[in-house]
């Protein structure tokens, strides 16, 4: 009964313990696999990723929108600067071109598209609008001008809740429009722009552009930095005179579109330009809006996240490529690395501690289950091992069955115990019967092999030695069909059974026995029988004295 209580090196409780931790350190390496799968590992993380995407596609759709509704707003402006240039011109029975050259024409345009350069800035969400035509008050030269004349308004105040009514911190523009409208000069006043935009416009508003949007850049003589959403104006011969349109600075991106994510904790939106690999753009944050010098940004992509360098500040998050007018640019949101880790390393704190929770719960449980099942189990099997008795039920049904059975099973190897010790008996006296009968048998052989050898003794003095041995070594002379009628004579055929087998009549038999007589020497079959049975005693007897 002593291997049936047998546990190894291990006891069945700690048996029990270990297989049960095992099971369950195996079920919860499973649940954390499929977590890590489907991201809820870190729902933190998880939580990120989704704020992310949900903060990106958001910011994509109101840029999108945003910018679509300023060109529309560019556009009406336009075509509002083209009725008014040509009643200007209608009026004062000018042409285009009659403008070059001449300030007071220039100023009185001026003062003439003034309100509708204000009220359009007014009604547009920008921080500020412009328009600037292909005239200069310098005189026409071989060389082609870099000044443009035209109006150019900044708001003062963007914080405020409208735009209405609000004054200007930056004009360009006429010196006599600007004392007549109140306005006060800024340190780096300019009556017109320089640029040599005019020289491509064409190819600028080719394939069907309808309005551009410029990367980010400085503002002359300021530390702002702005884009531009900008249109064509045309003359009714569809020639292009000059361009209007708004400015997004820095600030009222920032206004527009600052947000807080879920932590508490800023999370940035950015519009980068892309040159080249090297970035620019506006970021929704205080810190690198109102700058005076553009940050240093580097992009790396791993995976579906985005990780940023900023002045050698790192941010994490999400990237999404836009067409705005004609070109393409990067939207992102993102926040600190230092935010990010934190957010994370909450949540997996939060997931170690539930994972630990489980943890003692599981240790716990097996602790209480082998208490409960298994110590009366070992109870049980030490009283067997006692008093060798089975004794009182433990009232788990699969253990007292298995008592029950083994029980029942001792008996039964009791009784076939019994019959093989009855068995046994009887075939130890049925052995020593078969000993008795085997050396009768042997001893009654070796008198039969005595009379054989004898029996030999007295046939060889039969045998001529000369006409033996001339038979033996000529055997190796008969043909493969002579050898094969030799070994029929041998097996005890007859002649006509011979001729069957070997498919042959009775005079090709009676050739062959000629020849085999010849080669052998012998005179008859008889003679050929006795030879042959000799040499097969011979063969044998030689081959159990090699043995």
């Amino acid at each position: 009964m002593k291997k049936y209580f047998e546990t190894g090196d291990l006891s069945l409780r700690r048996r029990f313990i270990l297989y049960i931790v095992s099971l369950i350190a195996m079920i919860l390496a499973l649940i954390i696999l499929l977590l890590n799968l489907f991201g809820a590992l870190n729902p933190s993380r998880t939580e990120i990723e989704n704020t992310f995407n949900g903060q990106l596609q958001t910011f994509t759709e109101s840029v999108e929108h945003d910018y679509d509704n300023l060109a529309a707003f560019a556009i009406s402006f336009a075509h509002q600067m083209e009725d008014k240039i040509q009643a200007y011109l209608v009026s004062e029975n000018l042409t285009f071109d009659q403008l070059h050259g001449s300030p007071d024409r220039l100023n009185e345009m001026q003062d003439y598209l003034y309100d509708t350069v204000y009220l359009n800035m007014q009604l547009a969400p920008s921080s500020g609008a412009f328009y600037f035509l292909d005239a200069s008050v310098d005189e026409k030269t071989s060389k082609p001008s870099t000044s443009c004349n035209g109006i150019y308004l900044k708001y003062i105040n963007l914080y405020s809740e409208n735009t209405v009514n609000n004054k200007f911190t930056l004009y360009r523009g006429s010196f006599t429009t600007g004392k007549n409208q109140g306005i006060n000069f800024h340190s780096g006043w300019q009556s017109e722009i320089e640029t040599d935009f005019f020289q491509t416009a064409e190819e600028v508003f080719s394939e069907n552009v309808h309005y551009v949007l410029t990367s980010t850049m400085s503002i002359p003589e300021t530390w702002e930095k702005a884009r531009y959403v900008y249109v064509p104006i045309r003359d009714v011969r569809n020639n292009m005179i000059g361009v209007c349109g708004f400015e997004i600075n820095d600030l009222f991106f920032q206004l527009k579109y600052d947000s807080d994510d879920i932590t508490s904790s800023k999370m940035i939106r950015a519009m980068f330009d892309n040159k080249n690999g090297s970035y620019t753009g506006q970021f929704s944050a205080n810190a690198y809006s109102n700058s005076s010098k553009p940050p240093a940004i580097g992009l790396v992509h791993k995976g579906g996240t985005t990780y940023f360098d900023v002045d050698d500040e790192l941010y994490v998050g999400k990237t999404q490529d836009v067409k705005l007018g004609k070109d393409t640019f990067t939207l992102a949101v993102m926040m600190t690395e230092n935010q990010y880790l934190a957010i994370v390393r909450k949540g997996q704190t939060r997931m170690a501690a539930i994972f630990g929770f489980v943890a003692i719960i599981a240790f716990v449980t097996c602790y209480f289950m082998s208490k409960q099942y298994v110590s009366p189990i070992l109870k049980k099997f030490e009283l067997i091992k006692g008093n060798h008795a089975y004794g009182d039920q433990i009232h788990i049904r699969e253990i007292d069955d298995l008592l029950a059975y083994l029980e029942e099973k001792d008996l039964q190897y009791e009784a076939q115990l019994a019959e093989l010790e009855e068995a046994r008996k009887i075939a130890e006296e049925e052995a020593q019967k078969k000993k008795v009968a085997y050396e009768s048998a042997l001893s009654e052989y070796d008198f039969a092999q005595a009379q054989i050898d004898l029996l030999y003794d007295m046939h060889r003095e039969e045998i001529v030695l000369e006409e033996y041995t001339y038979f033996v070594n000529n055997l190796n002379k008969l043909t493969p069909t002579e050898y094969k009628v030799y070994e029929l004579y041998l097996e005890g055929k007859k002649a006509k059974d011979i001729q069957e087998a070997l498919s042959i009549t009775e005079n090709t038999l009676k050739y062959h026995n000629k020849n085999i007589y010849s080669k052998l020497g012998i005179t008859s079959r008889k003679q050929l029988l006795k030879f042959a049975e000799f040499k097969k005693y011979q063969d044998e007897h030689s081959k159990d004295k090699k043995e």
